[in-house]
């Protein structure tokens, strides 16, 4: 017959805590799919709505992450202080709330570059008609 441990309350605490660290994670990705089509389609106002849903999201985060930092920076500790079977939960939604942030940074700088190849796009275009119409002016040419 196996053995059944109970999970300590800062284990179950820390578990929670990455559960919904998780939870909030799934949602800012699906945001950042959402937001990498209005940058791709220049849609300035339904941008600006994600971008209100993200920091919504990302205030909810915050004190997960407060309670997360004593952990930061010696998680191998911790998950080799753990039982096997906390050990093997822990690490597996470390290995996801990891991952699921990697591909919400990876979103933010494909339309980070997008938006700046935008801009550089407009900008070109002003110059090029504020150019025009100097040029247009020099030689007396009225449109």
């Amino acid at each position: 017959m196996a053995m059944i441990t109970e999970r300590s309350p800062a284990t179950a605490r820390l578990v929670q805590a990455l559960m919904t660290q998780k939870k909030l994670y799934v949602q800012l990705l699906e945001l950042a799919g959402r937001q990498s089509l209005h940058v791709a389609g220049g849609e300035s106002e339904a941008l600006m709505a994600v971008l209100a849903a993200r920091n919504r999201i990302i205030d909810q985060i915050v004190p997960l992450d407060q309670e997360l930092q004593p952990y930061k920076g010696r998680w191998q500790e911790l998950l080799d202080s753990l039982p096997a079977v906390d050990r093997e939960i822990v690490a597996g939604l470390l290995k996801e709330v990891q991952q699921l942030l990697a591909d919400i940074l990876a979103h933010d700088e494909r339309d980070k570059e997008s938006l700046m190849r935008q801009k550089q796009d407009v900008g070109t275009q002003i110059t090029r008609t504020v150019t025009g119409a100097a040029l247009n002016r020099a030689y007396g040419i009225r449109r």
